[in-house]
């Protein structure tokens, strides 16, 4: 049985905020328990969410498959749920308020509906494949304010680059040569966090170098809805950019060659 995307994006935002008052309390209680390493950490606060979104998905598409960042569930449905409870989870471990919770609903591994839910700011981002993207209930539509030189770009670069020394160093190259050319590079540890500021025209663009699945889905969803213009290869060569305008991101490209 195929649904309909704007069923699914229902679905997506329920299970999105269904965290919500949960990460609140858990945030503003100060302690964040779990297992911390160097690199990253692993907070209850984590499985928590994930808990209550799958609760929510399972209550409406049991059949469907899970692929959360805390746990899977394999089906052989041609849909698949691919989750992030807490985007940010450093963030929300050292009491920096910049953290969402991501859902995506892929068919046929192409994303269909997405929800991005910041509790803290009560932000909801909401996306359809051809449908279009909201921002708390509103129509969303990106727009540039300010030309590269003078704005933000938001760099996210995925565990994988992270913890291997040859992607990371190639990620040092991307940051500096970015550096360059903008304003601001901000590298926040939240990526769905920065792909809804870039839909709403508050930061003026993305660069993606091997972003994690669990974020991917969902931010790109997002940017494609929201009418940014995109160049996505990730899954040839690991690189993504997004702005509003395609001159923006055709410079970004740029950039990135020969990397």
């Amino acid at each position: 049985m195929q649904h309909s995307p704007h069923d699914l994006a229902a679905v997506a935002r329920e299970a999105a905020q269904a965290p919500g008052d949960y990460l609140r309390a858990a945030f503003r209680d100060g302690h964040a328990d779990g297992s911390y390493d160097s690199r990253d950490v692993k907070a209850v606060a984590d499985r928590e969410a994930q808990t209550r979104i799958r609760e929510v998905i399972d209550s409406h598409y049991p059949e469907h498959a899970f692929d959360g960042e805390e746990a899977t569930a394999e089906t052989d449905s041609p849909y698949r749920w691919v989750v992030d409870p807490l985007d940010g989870t450093n963030n929300f471990a050292a009491g920096y308020p910049k953290f969402a919770s991501a859902v995506a609903v892929l068919f046929n591994d192409e994303p269909v509906a997405c929800a991005i839910s910041e509790p803290l700011l009560e932000a909801l981002y909401v996306a359809e494949r051809d449908g279009g993207a909201t921002y708390n209930g509103e129509p969303l539509e990106a727009t540039a304010a300010l030309p590269l030189e003078h704005g933000t770009v938001a760099l996210v670069v995925g565990l994988s680059a992270v913890t291997d020394p040859a992607l990371a160093e190639t990620a040092r190259r991307l940051e500096a040569t970015l550096r360059a050319d903008c304003k601001r590079v901000v590298t926040t540890w939240a990526p769905c966090v920065d792909w809804g500021l870039l839909a709403r025209g508050s930061i003026e663009g993305l660069v993606g170098f091997h972003p994690d699945s669990y974020e991917y889905y969902a931010g790109s969803l997002l940017a494609t809805e929201s009418g940014l213009a995109v160049a996505d290869t990730v899954a040839e060569n690991g690189l993504y950019a997004a702005a509003p305008e395609p001159a923006t991101t055709n410079r970004l490209c740029e950039r990135l060659e020969g990397l």
